[in-house]
This record gives C-alpha cells, sequence and structure tokens, in this order.
C-alpha cells in the first residue's frame, strides 16, 4: 500500500466543495426547497468528511514509534467509519424533514432550485471524477468517494425535482426526492460502515480463505499441525497473518519456514508474516481453528 493515498485527491475535493457549499445553501434558503438544502448539508458533510480523511492521511504516514509500533495507519479505518456514521445521521434528518413538508407543502421558486442544483451536480461530478481513481485502493478514499456519489445523486434529484416542480408545479415533488436522497445516502453508508467495523474488530479479509491456507500448510512436508491462526487486516492493503506451526524434525523448522512465507507470499500476496515453530509432542499443537 502506498502511504499517503489520496492526499492530492482530498485536497483538490476538498477546494472544491468549500467553494460552493455556501451557494447552494443560499440558493435552498432563497427557493425554499428541502432538495436543494438537503443536498447542501451532504455537501457541508462531504467537506467535513475530507477534511477528516485529509487529517488521516496525514496522521497515518507518521514513521512508527515506542508508543506506536505500526505507526497512526489504522486511523483511516476510524476516518472511514466516523463518514459512515455522518451519513447515516444526515440522511434520517433529511428524511424528518421531507415528511414535515409532505405534511404542509411549502411554496418553491423551482426555477432558482433548478439553476443551482445543476450548478452543484457539475461540482460534484468534478468531485467524483477527482477521487475515483484512489477509491479503489484504499478505505479512506472510498468513504469520501462515497459521500461525493451521495451527494452527486442528491443533485440529480434536485435537477428533477426542480424540473418537474418548473413544469407542472407539483411541489410534493421536493419532499420527495428528498427521501429518495436519504435513502441512497444510507445505502452508500452501510456498506461503508460493514467494511470499517469489519476490519476495525480485526475479521479475515474477504479475499482471503483461512481453511485453505490452513490446509496448504498441514499438506506440507515436515508439518505435524497448525494452531492459533490469526489473519487480518491492519488497514487497507496491509494483511497481517500469524500461527503455530507443529514440526516433526525441530531440525527442519528453517526449511519449513522458508516454504510456508513463499507460499503465502506468492499465492496470497502476505507479506507480515509471524510463524512459531513448536514441537508436537509437547502437546500444544492441536487444531483449534
Amino acid at each position: 500500500m502506498r502511504r499517503g493515498t489520496g492526499l492530492r485527491a482530498f485536497w483538490k475535493t476538498g477546494n472544491a466543495l468549500a467553494l460552493f457549499w455556501p451557494l447552494e445553501i443560499a440558493g435552498g434558503i432563497l427557493s425554499n426547497s428541502l432538495a436543494l438544502l438537503s443536498d447542501a448539508g451532504h455537501m457541508v458533510m462531504d467537506t467535513a468528511a475530507i477534511s477528516l480523511s485529509l487529517f488521516a492521511v496525514h496522521l497515518s504516514m507518521r514513521p512508527p514509534s515506542e508508543k506506536n509500533s505500526y505507526s497512526l495507519v489504522r486511523i483511516e479505518i476510524v476516518a472511514a467509519f466516523l463518514n459512515g456514521i455522518t451519513l447515516v445521521g444526515l440522511a434520517l434528518y433529511i428524511f424528518y424533514e421531507a415528511v414535515q413538508r409532505i405534511e404542509q407543502p411549502p411554496e418553491i421558486k423551482a426555477g432558482m432550485m433548478l439553476t443551482v442544483a445543476i450548478a452543484g451536480m457539475l461540482a460534484n461530478m468534478v468531485g467524483a471524477y477527482i477521487l475515483w481513481g484512489a477509491s479503489h485502493d484504499n478505505m479512506n478514499v472510498k468513504g469520501a468517494y462515497l459521500h461525493i456519489l451521495g451527494d452527486l445523486a442528491g443533485s440529480l434529484g434536485a435537477v428533477i425535482g426542480g424540473a418537474v416542480i418548473l413544469l407542472t408545479g407539483w411541489t410534493m415533488a421536493d419532499p420527495i426526492i428528498s427521501i429518495l436522497i436519504a435513502l441512497l445516502i444510507i445505502r452508500s453508508s452501510v456498506s461503508l460502515l460493514k467494511d470499517s467495523v469489519h476490519v476495525l474488530m480485526e475479521g479475515t479479509p474477504p479475499h482471503i480463505d483461512s481453511a485453505e491456507i490452513i490446509g496448504r500448510i498441514n499438506s506440507m512436508d515436515g508439518v505435524q499441525a497448525v494452531h492459533d491462526f490469526h489473519v487480518w487486516s491492519l488497514t487497507t492493503g496491509v494483511v497481517l497473518l500469524t500461527a503455530h506451526v507443529g514440526v516433526r524434525d525441530r531440525g527442519d523448522a528453517i526449511p519449513i519456514l522458508e516454504n510456508i512465507t513463499a507460499m503465502l507470499g506468492k499465492d496470497y500476496g502476505l507479506r507480515h508474516v509471524t510463524i512459531q515453530v513448536e514441537d508436537p509432542d509437547s502437546g500444544c499443537c492441536k487444531v483449534d481453528f
């Protein structure tokens, strides 16, 4: 994993959003559009999320220390989790406000709403394009990218709502579009929360088959058994594995270790591997996975 992934993308996207969201808030207030205000609120959250992500990237680039032997690389996963939480909170607030407006539909200036919504959609398209490339390899960047995608969907919804109100005068389109925006935001946040919690709970990475690896180690010449097997992600792109391996003959320990680490590196891309060799006669090497 390249440290500092997404640093430049965060700077560019954050600056672009920070310049636009005050205009969208003003447009939402003047047009009295909840869909536009929802989109503006989401853009404010985007800016905050990107600022948090940027701060996390800076911290993760610090060198290891006596107190933090892995440095602070996992802070990026914490940032991704917090971004997911804020997305859920924002979606619930939008949903609440939309319900209130369904009960009492307000007067909306559709022309202003449509103009500002189109400008917001263009701004979010630029932000999504900037973050797209780095979002595939880093969960922190993915969190910010999902924020932008949700906001882009919100802007598109505001454009549709403004067009419907302008053409038909049906103001109910505004709160309905807002509810759809909220649902889209929740959908994107659930995936991010699920992935970040899995890493924080040190779950097995989805691309790793633990049973398969244990079976391959057990099938190697000289191996008696494997136990205390653990594999988890420290952060995006950094997978660690530890295991206790019982060997029939301690004289074969070094060749066995070399074979195991070579297999894990070549076939599974694992570079952070710790194997403890044990004597099976001690009774410690039972399989517990």
